[in-house]
Parts: structure tokens; C-alpha cells; sequence
């Protein structure tokens, strides 16, 4: 994606959030900071938990956010995702006994059926499993667990983020669920919802060549390069 966009003519920052205190707040105002220091007005792109911190930076940063592509975002958390977090909390917990489970869920919550039933792929897939799926780094985790217990009940909030949105949802999406992006783009006054058929959550890796030409045509239309 970011190869895309610089080919595109597009000035590309990838965040990673490494905040002192990693609840969502605590997130959305260091990528707010680096947003007023932009002399024009930003896109923003981001998935999963990314599109979580990019719906509240444009919420945040109003006018000097032109649009925002979210990519299998949500708004609140769901029971199913509790569980979620309390599995991966126990992994990280464990040592390479637990490396079969990590790499099991890492499987069902990231690729949809088609995938998962080819043989080739899940071997590969394991060959990398230190990559992706394997032991966590304990900072990290902590990170990613704090904005997940604070990110709670914002649907409400998000109605007043008024910048043209891209929603996009997985319909195989084992994870963040297509579903919760769909109420993410009820909520926002200016969305438009696509999701993707046949796709789980790991699509914008694992099916660039589906997911990123509506994302790059849609930054076309609210963020032309200039």
C-alpha cells in the first residue's frame, strides 16, 4: 500500500504508537500532535486497530483531516472480541508449549475457509509463525491490550466526525467482524460502507489486489495529490 501511494505522488508516515500510556486517549493525542504539525490538511488510513485510532485522530483533528479510509474497524467492543483479548492475554503468558494455539487462532481469526483449507498456505504460514503469530513481545501486547480496555462505547461519539469516511468490512472477518464495521458507518454522517465478499481479516495482506484499489480511488476523489 504505502509503495501505491508514494507512486501515486502521495507523502506517506506510517505511525506506530508508542506512547507512555497506551490507553486509546493517550494514542489519538500523539498522532493529533503530529497531525497539527502537518502545514496541510491529512488522509488517514488504517486497519484493525489502526482504523480504531484513525476514526478518533479525524474525530479529533476536524478540519485538518480531509477523509479516512477504516479499514475493519470498530466502534465498541463485543463479547466475542472479550474472549479474544483473554485468549491472546494467556498466550503471552506462556512459553513455546502454547506456539500450536497462538498459531491456530492466529489462523481462524485472520484467514477465511478457502485458505485455511489449503494445505501450502498453512504450512507457510507456519514456517513464519515467529512473524506474526508467535510469542508476543510483552511491551507490545501491553500496549495493544490497554487501548482494547479502554476503547469502549464510541459509536455515539463517532456521529460527530463529519470528513468523508471509506468503511470497509471483511464478510469472513473472524476478528474485528464486518459487522461492527457496519455500525462504525451507520454511525458516521459521511460513510460509505464496502465490504468484501470472501474476505477474513487479514484481506489487506493477504488480497492486496482486492482491497487497495477502492482505498487508493477514494483518496483519489477527497485527497487528490497536489
Amino acid at each position: 500500500m504505502r509503495e501505491a501511494l508514494l507512486a501515486s505522488g502521495y507523502r506517506v508516515t506510517t505511525f506506530e504508537h508508542r506512547p507512555q500510556h497506551s490507553d486509546w486517549r493517550s494514542v489519538v493525542a500523539c498522532v493529533d500532535a503530529f497531525i497539527a504539525r502537518r502545514a496541510e490538511p491529512v488522509a488517514l488510513v488504517g486497519w484493525s486497530q489502526g482504523a480504531a485510532i484513525a476514526q478518533e485522530a479525524a474525530l479529533a483533528a476536524g478540519e485538518r483531516v480531509q477523509c479516512a479510509a477504516l479499514l475493519a474497524t470498530y466502534g465498541r467492543q463485543n463479547e466475542m472480541d472479550r474472549i479474544l483479548q483473554r485468549s491472546w492475554d494467556r498466550f503471552s503468558l506462556g512459553g513455546a508449549d502454547l506456539d500450536s494455539l497462538r498459531l491456530a487462532l492466529g489462523l481462524l481469526t485472520a484467514f477465511p475457509p478457502d485458505r485455511l483449507a489449503d494445505d501450502e498456505f498453512v504450512l507457510f504460514m507456519g514456517s513464519i509463525q515467529p512473524e506474526w503469530a508467535g510469542m508476543p513481545d510483552a511491551e507490545t501486547r501491553r500496549r495493544s491490550a490497554d487501548f482494547i480496555a479502554t476503547y469502549q462505547e464510541r459509536l455515539q461519539s463517532l456521529a460527530g466526525l463529519d470528513s468523508p469516511c471509506l468503511v470497509m468490512g471483511y464478510e469472513l472477518d473472524t476478528d474485528t467482524f464486518a459487522a461492527r464495521a457496519q455500525e462504525v458507518a451507520d454511525a458516521l454522517p459521511n460513510a460509505t460502507y464496502l465490504e468484501l465478499p470472501g474476505l477474513g481479516h487479514a484481506a489487506p495482506i493477504s488480497d492486496p489486489d482486492r482491497v487497495w484499489p477502492p482505498v487508493v480511488a477514494f483518496l483519489a476523489e477527497h485527497h487528490p495529490v497536489r
